[in-house]
């Protein structure tokens, strides 16, 4: 499978790529938004969990957490973080990613639905079809349940300037597309920017969708992070206030190198 295959070779310096300041600024705006959308002892099924900081944090919100992944290089990592930290206890791993998390849940079931889904991140922007997401959404989880998607935005303003300063406009126009290959640890992994309306489409009427947050739509995406450092300090902290300021106000919101969204399943949904 490519997408796993990709992932287990970036397993190893994922947590260094992502350790920079533009990436942990977006990560503080998406568990910001997670401490304010899902309360403590909630249960939480979360799509794509990587090496498992959200997963850690879920859990150290007190909150019950169902973590899968593809990538069984991604999968240890969760655990030892977990391990270390004292958290596992709270924590199931399944080793699948989208596609076959239904089949898994079928057999896993217990009568037990979730409070909500997660997916941060852009794991699902490595998945063709959210049908499955759709699928899960209406089975298990219960009515006034929320999803909480952090996806890859069609739209990236620093990354659309950015690559038509350096006159590259196919590079600033690319999001746009609806399949694009990203090279992942030398692999070729074909990247789907899905749209909200798509996102909507899958759920179907039964989901509301409740807050839409940029991430990341005054601070540049994580691969600037050597660029961002040449700015002063000053600058970037005051860059970075600005980017929570506008994080939520429409259309600005969906310019940001992620899109955060929160559906929430109406009271009168089910099945």
């Amino acid at each position: 499978m490519t997408v796993a295959h990709a992932f287990d070779r970036l397993a190893p310096s994922y947590d260094t790529l992502t350790g920079g300041e533009a990436f942990s600024h977006q990560r503080r705006l998406t568990h910001d938004a997670f401490a304010r959308w899902l309360p403590p002892g909630c249960r939480v099924l979360e799509i794509g969990c990587g090496t498992g900081v959200d997963t850690d944090y879920l859990a150290h919100a007190g909150m019950r957490v169902v973590a899968c992944d593809p990538s069984e290089e991604m999968l240890s990592r969760t655990t030892r973080r977990l391990a270390r930290s004292g958290t596992g206890d709270r924590v199931a791993i399944l080793s699948c990613g989208l596609e076959d998390l239904p089949r898994f849940l079928d057999v896993l079931d217990r009568g037990e639905r979730f409070d909500a889904i997660v997916s941060n991140f852009g794991a699902l922007n490595c998945v063709r079809s959210l049908t499955p997401l759709g699928v899960i959404a209406r089975k298990y989880l219960r009515p006034g349940g929320a999803i909480a998607l952090g996806l890859m935005g069609r739209t990236c303003l620093w990354e659309s300037l950015y690559f038509a300063v350096r006159g590259r406009p196919a590079l600033a126009r690319r999001r746009r597309a609806d399949q694009v290959v990203v090279h992942v640890a030398g692999v070729d992994v074909p990247t789907f920017y899905h749209r909200t309306r798509d996102v909507g489409g899958v759920l179907g009427d039964g989901f509301t969708l409740d807050t839409e947050i940029g991430i990341g739509v005054m601070v540049p995406p994580p691969y600037l992070e050597s660029r961002w450092q040449q700015v002063p300090a000053s600058l970037r902290r005051a860059t970075a206030g600005l980017d929570r300021l506008v994080a939520s106000w429409p259309l600005v919101n969906r310019l940001g190198d992620h899109s955060l969204t929160r559906w929430v399943k109406r009271r009168d949904a089910d099945g």
